[in-house]
């Protein structure tokens, strides 16, 4: 390698600190320092993101327990003082000071724009390479074929990545405007997720029960976003597997969470579950796997979107029993991974996992170093913007 690049990762963390959305960010950060660049993460509010309290459960003015929740995360995994807050909403910028930031910026090769949610201020595009990775496939391309805004904010990055690794192929049938989109798997840094040890307690996924106002349509057909009507074909899975451990933890199940209890999961908080990233990470590492269902928007139009919290889960050796979005078009399947369509396929793919666990969670790993190595992710993302 010439230099180390400067790379400057934009995110959100702090305005939704929550242990998905903190370890996504992390993976990106730490896992391009690892490999000897100089990172620094930046977080812009613009005039709309109010950061979301963990312990209260809503938004609120004060983005005091995110940072403190990022600052410690951060300085765990060698990135302390490598980040900054711009909040507008607050009037300043936390965990480094303006004058800093401005000169990381000038200084800067690399602009990664993880989830594309960040203004693009003329001191960001000031960056000569820029990069914007698209985690909400489907969604996403939607709005970019229907809204010029949208549209041009992509077009200002020379490479635009997606987790829908199936859409480049345009067999899909998802629109993909004039944009060049890149397949992305999610990094995940490896020793931050040892393995699990011994069977661990139940089958389970962490999640949002339902998220209004983002279902799509594509070719006159509406898709939803919304896992909650998904749950429902499934309700009496446990009284399928007798014994079999299933569980779930969803926010905002609200009076649906009894009555998933009394038809036999075991349900959960997401946001107990995901309040601290550790405990968030502690408990993917002590579940038997995770079984969970994915949008209608990937799974109809086999986008190839996979979770980057699935990726966590195979990581932790952990196998995953997960409704099929198409990713067996680039992944190997049917040991540590395992895809279903139907009540009766998961049925099937579970009693697989359990008939031989070590094996599954053996696999799960392998996937993991071979697929989600950050080394390897990012290299690669590297490579495809011209910079290695």
């Amino acid at each position: 390698m010439k230099r180390p690049l400067r790379i400057i990762v934009a995110g959100f963390a702090v305005g939704f600190p929550l242990g998905g959305q903190v370890w996504m960010m992390l993976h990106f950060a730490a896992g391009l320092a690892r490999l000897g660049h100089e990172v620094v993460f930046l977080e812009d509010t613009s005039d709309w993101a109010y950061p979301f309290d963990p312990v209260l459960g809503y938004a609120g003015s004060d983005s005091g327990p995110g940072r403190a929740i990022v600052d410690r995360l951060f300085a765990d995994h060698g990135l302390a003082g490598r980040w900054a807050y711009v909040s507008q909403l607050e009037d300043r910028v936390y965990g480094m000071d303006r004058d800093t930031l401005d000169r990381h910026l000038a200084a800067a090769d690399f602009f990664l724009n993880v989830s594309g949610v960040i203004p693009l201020r003329e001191e960001y595009l000031q960056i000569p390479v820029r990069a914007v990775i698209d985690t909400d496939p489907v969604f996403t391309q939607v709005k970019v074929a229907g809204n010029a805004w949208n549209h041009d904010y992509f077009a200002a990055h020379q490479t635009c990545f997606t987790y829908g690794c199936n859409l480049p192929s345009g067999q899909t049938g998802v629109p993909l405007s004039d944009i060049d989109w890149k397949p992305l798997l999610p990094p995940v840094v490896l020793d931050f997720w040892p393995r699990g040890q011994g069977r661990g307690t139940n089958y389970t996924t962490i999640g949002t029960w339902e998220a209004k106002d983002r279902d799509v349509e594509v070719d006159g057909k509406k898709l939803s976003w919304r896992k909650n009507v998904k749950y429902e074909a499934i309700l009496d899975l446990p009284a399928r597997l007798p014994g079999l451990p299933l569980g779930l933890a969803m926010s905002g199940m609200k009076e649906n969470a009894e009555r998933y209890r009394a038809a036999g999961w075991e349900v959960r908080d997401a946001l107990e579950v995901s309040r601290d990233p550790v405990a968030y990470r502690d408990y993917i590492r002590g579940s038997r796997g995770e079984f969970t269902i994915a949008k209608d928007q990937n799974v109809i139009l086999k986008s190839g979107w996979f979770s980057d919290r699935t990726a966590t889960f195979l990581a932790a050796g952990r196998p995953a029993v997960v409704e099929d979005t198409g990713f067996g078009t680039y992944l190997p399947t049917g040991q540590g991974l395992f895809p279903f369509e139907g009540a009766d396929a998961a049925v099937d793919a579970l009693r697989r996992v359990e008939a031989e666990p070590q094996r599954a969670g053996d696999a799960a790993r392998a996937i993991a170093e071979d697929y989600f190595d950050s080394d390897k992710v990012l290299t690669g993302l590297l490579r495809q913007c011209g910079l290695v």
